[in-house]
């Protein structure tokens, strides 16, 4: 697994995840896990047998791979705006583009995603909060080490 989750989840951290993105990821997850851990012997049934999802979650005590990409999108952005003002990072984080939206159901943004990690979190007051490394760098861990975020 320590190979795969790079892998997996390099660049995820810049844009937003769906219910079925987490879906997909969380599936891969556990076909991962399964391959690793091989079958089971279950001794009430004298046989052997696949491991279900839910005992996979109980052998490892490993958080989902959702709530480390959450927490990695987190983390990259306390690091863009700490970024100068210049900075093309931060000015895009920042851009609100003007004009109207299409009608329809609006598109899913990143910032949203990162408010509403937040606040999943409980974290209040982040935007005086995120020039403090150290409190950032907490918030980030609690996030990519919760079971379900």
């Amino acid at each position: 697994m320590s190979i795969v989750k790079p892998t997996l989840t390099y660049g995820h951290e810049v844009w937003p995840t769906t219910v079925q993105i987490e879906q997909k990821f969380r599936s891969f997850e556990n076909r991962v896990l399964r391959t690793i851990y091989g079958p089971f012997f279950d001794t009430e049934i004298n046989r052997w047998r696949r491991i279900k999802n839910k005992e996979i979650r109980e052998i490892p005590k490993v958080p989902f791979i959702t709530s480390y990409i959450k927490g990695q999108r987190i983390q990259w952005y306390g690091h863009a705006t700490r970024q100068e003002e210049t900075n093309e990072t931060r000015e895009a984080i920042e851009n609100k583009p003007a004009g109207r939206r299409p009608k329809g159901r609006p598109k899913k943004r990143w910032m949203d995603e990162v408010q509403r990690d937040l606040e999943r979190l409980e974290v209040t007051e982040w935007e005086e909060r995120i020039q403090d490394r150290n409190y950032w760098r907490a918030v980030t861990v609690a996030a990519k080490t919760l079971t379900e975020l």
